[in-house]
């Protein structure tokens, strides 16, 4: 359990809210959710430092971690090294959770609709590229270029309808980068110094600070 976010993560001494306190004094110790690990910038500017890695059909975050680090509970490296912080918005869906979203979103005539047309790579003669694939573009959009001295027009694109949208924002979300383990302890040992609390009036040890607490008047 050692390796789990939550159990990491310091405490406050907060004033209680509970609705049988005995005093204004009271009170309650909390998980400090406001703390974060972050990546350093070496690591990030690195980029041996990872691996990339394509989520594969209804792999979570605690499934990868097993797969990379032998340790499910590391799950949460994967989330905070790939800068996600909704599991729910930037985790790819599976296949069911896709479909019931696809449903509930739109019917089935408005899932054939157009949502939009994108680009189709074109290369000229000579293998250059004169038109990448992947924009957005208008139906009646065509590419020009000149070969052999002669100017050549293309209408080179494809339609995207709304299903193949979604499932295409689904599937960009599955290409994550993975730390490397050789440098998993040094991110552990820096998250473990992120979690301490410095010397301030609050402090009371390097996991445990106490809150102010607004129904106490100080005298000045």
């Amino acid at each position: 359990m050692t390796n789990s976010y939550f159990r990491q993560l310091p405490i406050l001494d907060y004033p209680s809210l509970a609705n049988d306190r005995t005093s204004s004094y009271d009170y309650s110790k909390v998980k400090n959710i406001f703390k974060r690990s972050v990546l350093r910038d070496d690591l990030i500017n690195d980029f041996v430092s990872f691996t990339e890695y394509s989520i594969q059909g209804d792999e979570r975050p605690d499934s990868v971690a097993e797969k990379f680090y032998n340790d499910p509970q590391l799950d949460w490296v994967i989330l905070i090294t790939n800068n996600i912080l909704s599991i729910r918005d930037e985790w790819p869906m599976s296949e069911p959770d896709l479909f019931n979203y696809l449903n509930e979103k739109y019917t089935a005539q408005e899932l054939s609709y157009v949502h939009h047309y994108e680009t189709l790579k074109v290369l000229n003669g000579q293998n250059q590229l004169i038109q990448p694939e992947g924009l957005w573009v208008d139906s009646d959009h065509t590419v020009s270029w000149l070969e052999d001295g002669m100017l050549r027009t293309e209408s080179r694109i494809k339609l995207v309808s709304y299903q193949q949208y979604e499932i295409d924002k689904n599937d960009a979300k599955r290409n994550i980068n993975i730390l490397r383990t050789e440098y998993l302890s040094m991110f552990l040992e820096d998250n473990a110094n992120i979690m301490e609390y410095k010397e301030s009036q609050q402090f009371i040890s390097r996991k445990l600070k106490k809150t102010e607490n607004p129904r106490i008047i100080n005298p000045r």
